[in-house]
């Protein structure tokens, strides 16, 4: 018995030897049902190309192509968002949110 144990440890060990984590599949990279998400404050809105540029919680900026100018409707400069994102990278939606102390996102126009 104590050898069966042994050897299913073992091989439990070396499979995660084998794949490390770097080879591991990100949820929303190639994997078909998995959205990502991506949460912050809109630094600025583009109908005309379609693009939105976020200061992500983390500090950084990222300009977004937007899938339907439907989605940047009813939002501003400042509003706290989370956007969902689909399989190429497009935002398919854009939810407002507040901060993470539960207070609404001050206005930009001070």
């Amino acid at each position: 018995m104590k050898t069966l144990i042994f050897v299913l440890a073992s091989m439990l060990l070396m499979t995660g030897i084998i794949i490390t984590p770097g080879q591991a599949a990100e949820p929303s990279q190639g994997i078909p049902g998995f959205a990502k998400f991506i949460g912050g404050t809109i630094e600025s809105l583009d109908p005309s190309t379609l693009k939105v540029t976020i200061l992500t919680d983390m500090g950084k900026k990222e300009s977004l192509p937007v899938a339907d100018p439907s989605v940047l409707a009813g939002l501003n400069k400042g509003d706290r968002v989370s956007c969902e994102m689909d399989d190429q990278g497009m935002v398919r939606k854009i939810v407002k949110t507040t901060d993470p102390k539960g207070s609404p996102a001050p206005d930009p126009r001070g």
